[in-house]
């Protein structure tokens, strides 16, 4: 009786032992597998974190061309406002001229002074005006045909406009708006090599810190980031106070 009263504690110690044992390793087995899920989860993470990362930058890239875009466009309309003031003065001017004209013959004929003697005054004044009138008629025809978006005439017409008018104070936007037909057109080499005019001819004028942030843009869309970056620099550099200089430095963030 002693000896199987003894039997019976030794089987059921064994068998918690056997049971022990069994859920060690399942406990073992579970973790290893819940650390290898938690591996992938990270995989996961890292994945969607990266492409979050990737569709933020492309979404601020498209934001800010859209941003320079709508520079452009008041750049633009800035521009048609200028031409406008112009020739509102002009207008003004021919108007008091003839005025003055209309009085000054009213009195010569009133003190009975030959008119023919005031006659030559006449050619003289009209053909001093004449070109003038002609230039910003011609520009503003080219600038127009850009507007619509017909851009190989509007290249042809700037050009044109550039043949007769080499030194005019319209030279250098028209340079730089042929520069704009052709990087409109996707012709983005044509564009940096016409922007290079623009910097080149006409140093002092106001469409050069256009023309580096618009080369640095077309180094960008033939995807050479390094000249890109250097163009925009030197924008911030020479124009730090220009509206050019706030998107290049911002397109520089997005870059770096």
């Amino acid at each position: 009786m002693k000896t199987r009263t003894l039997i019976l504690p030794l089987t059921s110690l064994v068998f918690f032992l056997l049971m022990g044992c069994a859920t060690t390793r399942d406990v073992t087995y579970l973790q290893h597998q819940i650390a290898d899920l938690q591996g992938k989860v990270e995989i996961l993470r890292g994945r969607v974190t990266s492409e979050m990362q990737e569709n933020w930058v492309n979404f601020e890239t498209s934001l800010e061309d859209l941003r320079q875009e709508i520079k452009i466009l008041k750049a633009n309309i800035e521009e048609d406002r200028e031409l406008l003031n112009k020739i509102a003065v002009d207008l003004e001017k021919l108007k008091k001229d003839h005025e003055t004209k209309k009085s000054n013959l009213s009195k010569d004929n009133g003190d009975n002074v030959v008119i023919s003697s005031v006659s030559p005054v006449v050619p003289v004044t009209q053909t001093q005006e004449e070109p003038k009138k002609d230039m910003e008629g011609t520009y503003q025809d080219a600038y127009s045909t850009f507007k619509k978006g017909d851009y190989p005439n509007a290249i042809k017409m700037f050009e044109a406009f550039l043949n007769i008018y080499p030194k005019s104070e319209y030279a250098d936007n028209a340079q730089y708006w042929i520069g704009e037909c052709f990087y409109q057109q996707g012709d983005y080499e044509r564009a940096i090599l016409t922007y290079e005019k623009v910097i080149k001819k006409y140093p002092k004028g106001d469409k050069v810190p256009s023309a580096l942030l618009k080369q640095g843009f077309a180094f960008l869309d033939l995807g050479d980031r390094v000249d890109a970056k250097l163009l925009f620099h030197k924008v911030i550099k020479d124009y730090p106070q220009s509206p050019q200089a706030e998107i290049a430095a911002r397109k520089l963030k997005v870059l770096d």
